[in-house]
């Protein structure tokens, strides 16, 4: 039985199926610690099982997205469904940190697949206002997972080890393939000219994706803000629990408190993008708000006076700003290119998911054991970067080039 486009259930799925990359990351937060007790690794080395992924699932969307706009989302959806459940299995079963990190990336090569082509089947299927209404209720319900992950993961992990981690990551990837199998239709569209998959016509159609100055702006607004996030992710547990001293079962319940903030943007943006507010409003407020927090976590992070009671609020305002941004600005990314959208939507999550390995890799090599500076220092950086861009570049760009966004 098919799902209907316009219906809750639809958005669910599609919902369900950018959760995935949530998941895998946020839930084996919790387990960095005991990963690296017992493969005999330092804690900093376990953390690379985060970026690693992110660069599989950076990689992946680029053969991903021309072969969507040549073959259809949903073969592409089942196929990464498919190979991120064995992935997750096979992770659960690792023998070392090495093995472990390669299993990794092909988790996240599968997990690219469904988070792409939600963007993508969204373009699909909805223009203007209503698109980018729809974008910001997958992402309001796409955010129940890092919401729970952490606490999911620290009670799993209390259970039954790290690793039944990786096999509840396994459960959940079949049974969102199994979801898309029986309920989604192809959706792209009867009369969209197949795409060439030559080496020539796949470096043709990039160039042109790339030379978009619309795309190119806003998927680059969108991915530093991101990198503000995954800096957040990636040395969240080094703060909190080291740092901070929370317990694995506190770092879920404030991980869950600052990825409501995400929530609560993403809802309210989609009901503003309903009653058609413009877009570049919106992105104004998430950027400056982002920016605001970022540099006030980075100047107190800097002067040894973190605590939870400054930390949480501020986090949870700068998570919420990330809300505003993405949808509006992932939406813009892809509008002027509909005829070839599975390719824009790839170099939006590509590009989205390398700054934001880079950023994790950054906290990863420069935290220093007893600060907050390198997470809080490059937080800041990435928002300032973003909201550059985007008062310099992306906002005088002239209006032709906006007339689709």
């Amino acid at each position: 039985m098919r799902i209907r486009p316009d219906s809750a259930a639809f958005v669910l799925l599609l919902a369900s199926l950018s959760a995935l990359p949530a998941l895998s990351t946020d839930m084996a937060l919790p387990a960095l610690a005991a990963i690296g007790l017992d493969l005999h690794v330092p804690p900093s080395s376990a953390a690379l099982t985060l970026s690693l992924f992110l660069a599989g699932f950076a990689i992946a969307p680029l053969a991903y997205g021309p072969l969507a706009d040549r073959y259809g989302r949903r073969p592409i959806v089942l196929f990464g469904g498919v190979l991120f459940s064995l992935a997750s299995a096979a992770c659960a079963l690792a023998p070392s940190l090495a093995s472990l990190l390669v299993f990794r990336v092909l988790q996240g090569v599968g997990a690219g697949a469904g988070s792409v082509m939600s963007l993508t089947i969204v373009r699909d299927l909805f223009q203007g206002h209503i698109a980018r209404a729809r974008l910001s209720y997958v992402a309001s319900m796409r955010i129940v997972a890092p919401m729970i992950a952490p606490t999911l993961g620290s009670w799993v992990m209390y259970f039954a080890g790290w690793r039944s981690i990786y096999g509840v990551m396994a459960l959940a990837g079949v049974a969102t393939t199994l979801a898309v199998y029986l309920g989604m239709a192809e959706t792209r569209p009867a009369d969209a000219a197949p795409v060439r998959i030559s080496v020539g016509a796949l470096l043709r159609t990039y160039a042109r994706v790339l030379s978009n100055p619309v795309l190119l702006g806003n998927t680059l607004v969108n991915a530093l803000t991101f990198g503000c996030q995954f800096a957040y992710i990636t040395g969240s547990p080094l703060l909190m629990m080291q740092l901070l001293g929370m317990s694995p079962q506190a770092f879920g319940a404030v991980f869950a408190m600052t990825a409501f903030g995400i929530m609560a943007a993403s809802l309210i943006n989609g009901r503003l993008n309903a009653r058609g507010i413009a877009p570049h409003k919106l992105l104004w407020t998430g950027l400056i708000l982002s920016s605001s927090t970022s540099v006030l976590l980075a100047v107190l992070g800097f002067a040894d006076a973190l605590s939870a009671w400054s930390l949480v609020p501020l986090l949870m305002l700068n998570t919420f700003s990330f809300g505003m941004i993405a949808p509006n600005a992932s939406h813009a990314a892809v509008e002027p290119l509909p005829e070839v959208a599975g390719v824009a939507s790839a170099v939006v999550s590509c590009v989205m998911m390398a700054v934001g390995a880079l950023s994790g890799s950054l906290v990863t090599m420069l935290y220093d054991g007893h600060s907050a500076r390198a997470i809080t220092g490059i937080m800041a950086v990435c928002t300032l970067s973003a909201l550059s861009l985007y008062a310099f570049w992306v906002r005088r760009l002239p209006a032709a080039a906006h007339r689709r966004a």
